[in-house]
């Protein structure tokens, strides 16, 4: 096996017996260590893989992706998360999902266009959540786009999610 698998494995084991609390302080120190270059950014995988907690997912992902890079070695950490959302590796892929779309990307954004429809309804209320605490133009426009897509009964759910999220009320527009 190799190291990330161990890693992950023993994040798995230790899941049950840490609150969410602990998660997120074990979170923080592994993000201070990653950006004073005393960890390597593979430390934060067992964050964004394994746990289900939103906000730690969520906080793992963006620091995976966002930190300090070039551009090509950023272009590959978001590739990476866009595969752990097509191949279902990430444990809540609304949280990574989330992560990518508040960086407001117009590159990663174009990754996740094919992705938005693979979501579950879950998925999507985690995506509209997050989306809605920190709009930003690209996201939006991202979103609205999305609504456009979502119609007929069985998107009926993950249509009412994007909707809140951009504060469109549905009554008004059927």
């Amino acid at each position: 096996m190799n190291s990330i698998t161990t890693e992950l494995i023993d994040y798995l084991k230790r899941l049950p017996a840490r609150s969410a609390a602990a998660r997120r302080q074990f979170l923080e120190e592994t993000r201070s260590g990653v950006a004073l270059g005393e960890r390597g950014a593979e430390s934060l995988l067992p964050f964004a893989l394994a746990d289900h907690d939103e906000d730690v997912v969520f906080a793992a992902t963006s620091a995976y992706v966002g930190v300090v890079r070039d551009a090509l070695e950023r272009n590959a950490a978001a590739h990476d998360a866009t595969e752990w959302i097509r191949r279902g590796l990430a444990i809540n892929r609304g949280a990574v999902f989330a992560a990518l779309l508040a960086l407001g990307d117009d590159g990663i954004n174009e990754r996740l266009l094919p992705l938005r429809l693979a979501l579950s309804a879950d998925d999507v209320a985690t995506v509209c959540r997050r989306a809605a605490r920190r709009p930003c133009e690209r996201s939006r426009a991202f979103l609205h786009e999305w609504y456009e897509l979502l119609f007929g009964e069985g998107a009926a759910l993950e249509r009412g999610h994007v909707a809140a999220s951009l504060g469109i009320n549905q009554a008004q527009v059927a």
